[in-house]
């Protein structure tokens, strides 16, 4: 609400989209928070209603809403004839991430939350992510302007409940601390990157793989070669499935046979033949 009446203030044009997944009882008072307001100021307001069960075959629920709902996003700014979304991710949001992404242990694309990214074919802006929580409460609070809590975002329930209580209880001095850890860390991803850039040249020629090359990398820089590697050479297949793919097709091709086969899916192997490795298309 806070993100919305502020745009709303400046005289913003922008259209609203909320999604329902109807998985707390207080959810239908949530849409109906959005839907009042956006009716007494004569906003467009558009309304993606998950339907009971749809997610019961998800294992990670999180994972699964996130992408129902950025879809939703993406077709209502197609709609609307934008490229941007803009979401009221906040400071909390960013330092939750940042906790979550070093327990696992995973590659990134930017650590904490990024200002902007991009989804597909639009583009996601966070503007912000400088203020805190208990700031914005503070706002609707002052100017009487009326909000729901999510009490389930309370309840040791998902990792992320578990850390964005962690991060509510950290005093001051430890939030500034982590915003200095993120801070150097996107420095060092960057230069990461910058040489990620030269070796891409260096190490890859199409869906070929040059082993010596890519093994005088770094063991980060060996996996961020790899992912950008499999998914070029299999038009993204792999964007979504990282970790477990990426490190057992490391170990393989750091291994001291010279010829074997590595199977990533039912579509594609990787074919290594020291000193090469080349990606092919197995279900033509």
């Amino acid at each position: 609400m806070f993100l919305l009446d502020n745009f709303r203030q400046r005289q913003y044009k922008f259209a609203v989209a909320h999604v329902n997944y109807h998985k707390r009882e207080e959810s239908y008072q949530d849409e109906k928070l959005v839907k009042g307001y956006c009716q007494t100021w004569n906003l467009p307001c558009f309304i993606c209603s998950v339907e009971p069960g749809e997610h019961s075959s998800a294992k990670n629920f999180q994972a699964w809403a996130r992408e129902k709902r950025y879809n939703f996003f993406q077709k209502i700014a197609q709609q609307n004839k934008t490229r941007y979304i803009i979401t009221a991710h906040h400071l909390d949001d960013h330092l939750e991430t940042y906790l979550l992404q070093k327990q696992k242990k995973s590659l990134v694309e930017y650590w904490g939350l990024s200002p902007k990214t991009r989804w597909k074919n639009i583009y996601i802006l966070r503007p912000l992510i400088h203020l805190e929580k208990k700031q914005i409460y503070q706002y609707l609070k002052r100017n009487k302007i009326p909000y729901i809590l999510d009490q389930t975002n309370y309840l040791p329930i998902y990792q992320r409940n578990i850390v964005r209580q962690k991060i509510i209880n950290s005093p001051v001095e430890e939030k500034e601390q982590l915003l200095k850890e993120i801070k150097q860390k996107n420095q060092a991803l960057y230069q990461t990157k910058l040489l990620l850039k030269k070796q891409i040249k260096e190490a890859i020629f199409n869906s070929t793989l040059n082993l010596n090359t890519w093994a005088s990398n770094s063991s980060e820089l060996k996996m961020r070669l790899l992912y950008y590697w499999i998914n070029k050479s299999t038009d993204q297949e792999f964007v979504n499935r990282k970790k477990n793919i990426l490190l057992e097709t490391k170990k393989q091709l750091e291994s001291p046979k010279k010829n074997l086969m590595i199977v990533l899916n039912k579509n594609y192997q990787v074919k290594k033949n020291y000193p090469w490795a080349n990606i092919e298309n197995i279900s033509l």
